[in-house]
């Protein structure tokens, strides 16, 4: 772990052991408060907290988590809050403490500590510029000198996360980006949902291509609109995996095991797969580290996916990334584009991974299809995340580099 961030989870924790931790900082806006309204989380760290169903996003929704607050050393219930109006999501019933400024900045800190036997603890922090002698050091140890620590400016981190940096590759992008993002408004190159990332990507000087690696220097892109709390467009690709099959079968014994025969006599099996058993009997079972997720026909064990090589997998492809928002509005026949803020995300976490496996927001794939007679035809293995909005989700270091 990081030395200063452990010792200051250490501090926080109170002797409360952990075996992992992460850190969750939001430089406030006079638009946040501690009582009533909240504090706004971004929707790349909304899975730091606990998981808010919203059963009818017209209605309001809330719910109460069990954490302590470290600036009063007690235990207490932190509401989590969906608000349908705007809407958007906050954390309320914290120290009133944050609200005692007349000048400087405020921090908001949690931390979500990960306690023997599995369960997850929060605590609360608070910090006042110029109230609080160890702000400009919590500043300089959460954000560093690269990443803002201006009002709205935010971060989320490992505890073993070293200090942020710049590279070159980031430098670069920060750099077109700001030139796009000074541009405003700017005409859609693409009609369709494509428009906004295509329209970036083109101006930022990617080419359109199907390769298998991140698009910009080794950092994936993502676009997404701002507020974009609509009904999921499609499924994204995260990576290609077969599965190690635990019993010898050539490919076509393995179709008609768990395929279907359609009105010719051929074997098919386009399926999706989930911690559900399917129409096929075909289910995921996520184990418990260090193992990592098997597949079922049913009441038997068809294959097992080891959690390194997942890991492995996930990072080849989504080591880096940057998710970039835009505003979007119709002039004339025209969909215009204002790209307004980029948060940066690296550390893949393959339990994160899991764990959306778990909740059947990351799915398996089969595309097997018997073509000629006796010959299987397949198209890959892939696992695919159910919303592309929640890609962020994967990532256990961000930090909001502009906006």
């Amino acid at each position: 772990m990081s030395a200063q961030l452990e010792a200051y989870a250490r501090l926080l924790a109170d002797g409360i052991d952990f075996e992992s931790a992460e850190i969750f900082v939001k430089v406030l806006t006079s638009n946040d408060d501690a009582g009533r309204h909240g504090v706004l989380i971004p929707g790349e760290s909304y899975s730091f907290f606990p998981d808010l169903q919203i059963p009818d996003p017209a209605i309001n929704a809330t719910v109460l988590f069990s954490g302590i607050d470290a600036i009063s050393k007690e235990r207490k219930d932190f509401g989590w809050k969906y608000y349908q109006r705007y809407p958007e999501r906050r954390v309320t019933r914290l120290n009133p403490w944050l609200n005692e400024m007349t000048h400087g900045r405020r921090l908001a800190i949690f931390l979500r500590a990960k306690i023997p036997a599995g369960l997850v603890t929060y605590f609360a922090d608070a910090s006042v510029e110029g109230l609080d002698e160890r702000f400009d050091r919590l500043v300089d140890m959460f954000f560093g000198s690269d990443a803002p620590s201006n009002p709205g400016s935010f971060v989320r981190l490992p505890v073993d996360a070293p200090k942020f940096s710049v590279d070159d590759a980031l430098s670069d992008l920060l750099r077109r980006y700001d030139h796009v993002s000074a541009c405003g408004w700017l005409d859609s190159m693409r009609t369709g949902s494509t428009g906004i990332g295509y329209t970036f990507e083109s101006l930022v000087g990617v080419e359109e291509n199907n390769d298998q690696g991140a698009d910009f220097r080794g950092i994936e892109l993502k676009c997404k609109l701002k507020r974009d709390h609509g009904p999921a467009i499609g499924k994204v690709n995260l990576f290609q995996l077969a599965p190690r099959w635990t019993t010898p079968q050539s490919s076509i014994e393995r179709l008609r095991m768990m395929g279907r025969q359609d009105a010719d006599g051929r074997y098919s099996c386009y399926s999706q797969v989930t911690t559900t058993a399917n129409n096929l009997g075909l289910w995921l079972g996520v184990q418990l580290p260090p193992e990592g997720i098997h597949m079922h026909k049913d009441a038997q064990q068809i294959g097992v996916w080891a959690r390194e090589r997942l890991a492995e997998r996930l990072a080849e492809k989504h080591s880096r990334a940057a998710f970039v928002t835009a505003e979007s509005r119709r002039l004339r026949a025209a969909t215009q584009y204002r790209y307004i803020d980029l948060v940066y995300c690296e550390r893949p976490d393959i339990q994160k991974f899991i764990d959306m496996v778990d909740m059947r927001r990351i799915v398996f794939e089969f595309t097997m299809t018997e073509r000629p007679p006796g010959q299987v035809r397949n198209h890959g293995y892939p696992w695919r995340l159910v919303d592309p909005r929640e890609l962020g989700r994967l990532f256990a270091m961000q930090v909001k580099l502009r906006g």
